[in-house]
């Protein structure tokens, strides 16, 4: 298959695309005020989607190129994986938009800004080439957003669409899940027990744990859910991955939590089998649709 000062992308410059049907003349947004609602909400939560799938598959990308040593990914990963959470939150805000409106020409001003910082370090960097593609989808995708918020009329792009795990990936993927929110669930009980033996980190790293524990409890649940696709799950996996690993090396660093760090060391073997799972099924499409 796991941050800022340039230029705003123009409305304009999205008016040549092909899907991009007609614009209203006006103001670059309407009024602050103004409810989204009816087909206009239902687009921009379509194309906040869209967003976030995309910005998942980027991340995926730079993670693949970063594991085989090319292009000296590792340094852009940061940004990327910020930029991936950042459009998951603002899905997660535009779905609860109906109860609790927000500012979302603000929003999506911001994601322009951070989505540019990072395209224009890696093109400059001559880095991550397999993810050009996808920063162009994510750039085009924010302003079709900024379009619509203007009042145009837009369109919600394709998606490129990696068949469902099925059969014993499936099985495999699932189990996984289970294994991984059960180690997660019962490092974070050792931890709770534990945590009177290390005064001075020990409630930062159990609040960790419980974050990870909770992340986790979500991927089983997702991963219960059908269909399980690799485009939306893989990042997921990719971004536990890295938390994982990042908290193991800390409370190692640290030497907090010892009773912890089989499970620690085991969750990160499982979410490794998950992210090979869903690689392997993206990887066979791909060569299958070529």
């Amino acid at each position: 298959m796991r941050i800022r000062t340039f230029l705003l992308f123009t409305a304009a410059a999205v008016l040549a695309g092909p899907c991009l049907r007609t614009a209203s003349p006006g103001p670059q947004y309407g009024p602050v005020d103004q409810t989204l609602e009816g087909q206009r909400f239902e687009t921009l939560r379509d194309l906040a989607r869209h967003l976030d799938e995309t910005a998942r598959g980027a991340l995926e990308g730079a993670t693949d190129d970063a594991q085989d040593g090319t292009s000296f990914a590792g340094r852009f990963l940061p940004s990327i994986r910020s930029f991936a959470r950042s459009a998951d939150a603002f899905r997660f805000r535009i779905d609860a938009y109906p109860t609790s409106p927000f500012e979302v020409a603000a929003h999506v001003d911001d994601l322009t800004t951070q989505a540019h910082a990072v395209n224009d370090q890696i093109r400059s960097a001559q880095a991550l080439a397999s993810t050009y593609d996808d920063w162009e989808a994510i750039r085009d995708v924010l302003g079709r957003m900024r379009l619509l918020l203007a009042g145009g009329d837009v369109d919600v792009p394709a998606a490129h669409v990696v068949a469902a795990l099925s059969g014993s990936q499936l099985q495999q993927f699932r189990q996984l899940a289970y294994d991984v929110d059960l180690s997660a669930t019962r490092a974070h009980t050792r931890a709770e027990r534990d945590v009177g033996d290390y005064r001075k980190r020990g409630r930062q790293f159990l609040g960790e744990l419980r974050y990870f524990a909770t992340q986790s409890r979500d991927l089983r649940d997702r991963a219960d859910a059908a269909p399980v696709l690799p485009q939306q799950l893989g990042p997921i996996v990719d971004l536990l991955l890295e938390d994982a690993r990042q908290a193991d090396r800390d409370m190692r660093d640290a030497q907090v939590f010892t009773s912890v760090w089989s499970d620690s060391g085991w969750t990160i073997t499982m979410l490794q089998r998950m992210t090979n799972l869903v690689r392997s099924r993206h990887q066979h499409d791909e060569v299958s649709t070529n």
